[in-house]
Formats: structure tokens, sequence, C-alpha cells
């Protein structure tokens, strides 16, 4: 529809009184930002959803500063205004955020990004990979084990005492529109394979046949497919999260954010890059001089 508009006003011829410019004389609070503060959401669920529900729901989790305001856009997409910059990243940084048992994906807003190519499939989920020998429980083993699974956002590598505990716990990226990972392969230094089972902290109801997030295994299904034989994703794929603490998923404390590390060090290599080039055209200019 928007493409549409878009087409149909480049074709268009438009009056003196048409060319007259509207200005906005709407004064917001200082304390209240633009789209910078936005964030698009989407509840990935097949059935319908009380959707007044979810935002009642939400705003009485978050706690934000500022009150937030929810757009419905197109084809279950949201747009959520949050007042400042500091709610929206708090948020971002604690999913995944459900709703009876319903997975509410969320990516922040980019300026003139087209909505379908938000990738609201991919969400972070906080995974517990089980029994790796101790001479391999270390950060890069970690890291090499999540980048198995999907991009590794941050790792949880120590408990209370700076010790590892009985898993590794790290923080994937994952398509939620693809089979759950039951295991991962780790190849020892001799060769050989050992197969470790993982687990999903705050997982949202999932298919126990097809193991596809927000895929209910329905009553109606043939008797085959329900045998316990046959069922290759069940409960024992969900971690147990309990307390406060648990529940907002930073409750050790060696974790290490891989994602905002990442992002330094490219600023830093386009600062460096940046001088470079400076220092060079300031050469060149003194070699002109010459």
């Amino acid at each position: 529809m928007a493409e549409d508009i878009n087409v149909l006003l480049e074709r268009l011829n438009f009056s003196e009184e048409e060319w007259i410019r509207v200005i906005s004389s709407n004064v917001k609070s200082s304390k209240i930002q633009g789209y910078e503060a936005w964030a698009v959401e989407k509840i990935m669920s097949g059935e319908k959803v009380n959707k007044n529900a979810v935002y009642r729901v939400l705003n009485s989790l978050w706690f934000t500063k500022e009150d937030v305001n929810f757009v419905e856009l197109k084809e279950g997409v949201i747009l959520v205004k949050f007042g400042v910059i500091e709610d929206r990243m708090r948020i971002l940084n604690l999913p995944p955020w459900l709703f009876d048992q319903c997975l509410f994906a969320m990516l922040p807003y980019v300026k003139d990004q087209d909505l379908d190519t938000y990738a609201l499939n991919i969400s972070p989920f906080w995974l517990r990979i089980f029994n790796i020998p101790l001479e391999y429980m270390d950060k890069q083993v970690g890291i090499d084990v999540g980048k198995a699974i999907g991009e590794v956002v941050a790792i949880d590598w120590r408990d209370n005492d700076g010790k590892w505990t009985k898993y590794i716990r790290v923080r994937v990226k994952i398509d939620v529109l693809k089979p759950l990972r039951k295991v991962v392969h780790l190849v020892r230094n001799d060769g050989i394979e050992i197969v470790r089972a993982i687990k999903y902290e705050r997982l949202p109801a999932f298919c126990y046949i097809f193991g596809l997030i927000n895929h209910t295994t329905q009553k109606g299904d043939k008797k085959e497919e329900q045998n316990e034989q046959n069922l290759q994703y069940e409960s024992w794929l969900r971690a147990s999260v309990r307390g406060p603490t648990q529940a907002r998923s930073n409750w050790r404390n060696g974790i290490e954010v891989i994602e905002e590390k990442k992002a330094m060090e490219k600023e830093s290599n386009n600062d460096k890059q940046g001088e470079e080039n400076g220092s060079t055209i300031l050469k060149e200019k003194e070699s002109q001089k010459c």
C-alpha cells in the first residue's frame, strides 16, 4: 500500500496551494525522545491473541520511566513507542518476553526501514549446555559451542564464586521458525566426538513432534505420531528458572556481552581508520606545498 502511494505521488503535479508546507507546532517534553526510543515487535503465535491484555501485562512488567504506547501496524507487527532510550535498551536486553507461553519478538526500530525487512524470527535465548568435560570448561569453548547453534550475544561463564557450574550458559540468537536444536556435538582434542544436551531458559510453547516454537501438539494428531517413542522434543528442553533474579537472566556474575564488545571494536577500528586517512591527507597536502 505504501509503495503504491509513493509511486502515485511521484507522477502527480502539485498546485501552489498544495506546495504549502505545514510546520509542526507539537512541543514535546525534553525527557521524551523520538523514534530512537522505539521498537518493532510481533507476537509469534498462530492463534488469535488478546492484544490489549498483552499491552497491559507488559506495561506492568517493564516498570519504564516514561509511558509506553503500542501502535498496531500490519500482520501482527506492533510499534512500541518508549519514552526514553534507556527504557528501550533495558527491555531489549531482557528478552525473551512471553505472554501466555507465546513469544513476543522485539527489535530496535530503524528509521526508513521497511517493516518486511525486520528479522522478527530471530530472537536471543539463554541456553544451557550440559555435561561439558571439566577440561573444556572455559570461555572460548563456550563461545565456540554457542556459534555452532547461532550468533552468540553473551556468555555467562562463571558462578558467584568465579567458578564453572555444571553447565555452560550462552545467549544465542536463534531462528524461531526452525526446529529447536536438541544437542551439540563437541569434538575433543583426541578426535572423539561427544554429544551434549541443550536446554532453553524461558522457552515458549513448542511442538513436541516437530520442535517448532509456538506450535503445539494437537490432540487430534495420529496416535502413532503421539507415541512417546516418536516424540523428539519434550519438556526436558526447558531449563528450570526460578527466583526474581533468575527471571531476569542475569543471576551469575561472569556475564560478558559479546555483541557490545564487537560494536566497540568496530567503532575503534573505524576511528583508527579515520585517523590514518586524516594523517594521509595531511601528508599529501604537505608534499604538495613542498
